[in-house]
């Protein structure tokens, strides 16, 4: 008897049901939870919900696969992914952001539900109410939580049999960074730099910055607000300092992200003072980066604004490079297709704001 018992949860184990009610091969593949999900051996349709879980299932190269979105990717927004693949735009609505509908999930009709930011108690609750395998991935960084970022991408591509997508991918991320690196080595690197306007939930002004700003981390430059108590740090509600702070660092390089770029320059003429007491507002080494955290972090932009900050810092070292020409093969690489004419269009060039 408990031989034909154990034959019957092995057999469970590999069929589950798809839209429509049939029973097809399944395996079994860990998420980044460590659940162990069961999930077709060949999967067609998918949703993504929850902090931009759809920007990671693009870089894998799951576009084809979507057949349903939440309701903030039919909008007007600023999302790279959307540029280059207009056509998610018309997808069905699977309900609102942070989470969708079970019931517009299942009118869908996904074989695999991809959901980020959860909880193993939630993604099973939601696989229980829907009857659909929820994936849960994390979203990690493009600095010190890079392994995170590239396992999730990586169990995307194991289950959208992407996999080779996922390595060229990751392939073309390493041998960036390396060659950001050699570009810099050797170069003086005691030019102290700050990042201000950094928009969470909102447009935020100069005192709001990140300590870990990845693309100072690629270049080894020295991020003033780098040593501020981990306390203070949140990537969800954001990291701010007091102004008097910033004016003991006095940084010799601003960048300023484009999301908050209108609150800065209000401050900066309402508080002239500050102009003459800053000494990158003082000498002109104040300058726009693009938005990187919108809908949580957009990792091709962090990237594109990485190389323009070694223009800025290491002129000479990067004077071959083209930001249009690199943007383009970024965004090629993240999104799949070559966008900075767009992405042009909606923030602007990255450029010197000295002449406010």
């Amino acid at each position: 008897m408990r031989i034909i018992y154990g034959l019957f949860l092995l057999l469970s184990c590999c069929a589950c049901a798809v839209p429509g009610g049939r029973k097809v091969a399944t395996r079994m593949v860990s998420d980044a939870l460590g659940r162990r999900v069961a999930l077709p051996d060949t999967v067609g349709r998918v949703v993504c919900i929850r902090s931009s879980a759809i920007r990671l299932v693009t870089y894998a190269g799951g576009v084809p696969f979507i057949c349903g979105v939440e309701e903030q990717e039919t909008r007007h927004n600023e999302f790279t992914h959307a540029f280059a693949h207009p056509e998610l735009l018309r997808k069905p609505v699977i309900g609102p952001g942070m989470g969708g509908e079970p019931e517009l999930l299942m009118l869908a009709r996904p074989e695999v539900i991809f959901m980020s930011s959860t909880t193993p108690g939630d993604a099973d609750e939601l696989q229980r109410r829907t009857g659909i395998p929820v994936f849960a991935i994390e979203y990690g960084d493009m600095g010190r939580k890079r392994s995170v970022f590239c396992q999730s991408l990586r169990q995307i591509g194991e289950v959208l049999h992407t996999e080779a997508q996922v390595d060229t991918l990751l392939a073309f991320i390493d041998a960036q960074l390396a060659d950001l690196k050699k570009r810099t080595a050797g170069e003086d690197k005691s030019r102290k730099v700050y990042v201000g306007g950094i928009s969470y939930k909102g447009q935020k002004g100069i005192v709001s910055t990140d300590p870990y700003y990845a693309a100072f981390d690629f270049l080894g430059a020295d991020n003033v607000a780098s040593g501020l108590d981990s306390t203070f740090v949140s990537p969800i509600t954001g990291t701010y300092i007091d102004w008097e702070q910033l004016l003991e660092w006095n940084p010799d390089v601003i960048f300023v992200d484009a999301g908050g770029e209108p609150l800065v320059r209000e401050e900066l003429r309402n508080r002239p003072g500050l102009n003459r007491l800053l000494k990158a507002c003082r000498t002109g080494q104040i300058y726009a980066l693009w938005p990187y955290n919108n809908h949580h972090s957009n990792f091709g932009v962090m990237l594109v604004n990485a190389w323009y900050i070694g223009k800025v810092l290491y002129p000479e070292r990067f004077a071959d490079i083209s930001m249009e020409d690199k943007a383009n093969e970024i965004m090629f690489h993240f999104v799949g297709a070559p966008i900075a004419s767009d992405l042009v269009g909606c923030w602007g060039k990255h450029r010197s704001l000295a002449e406010w």
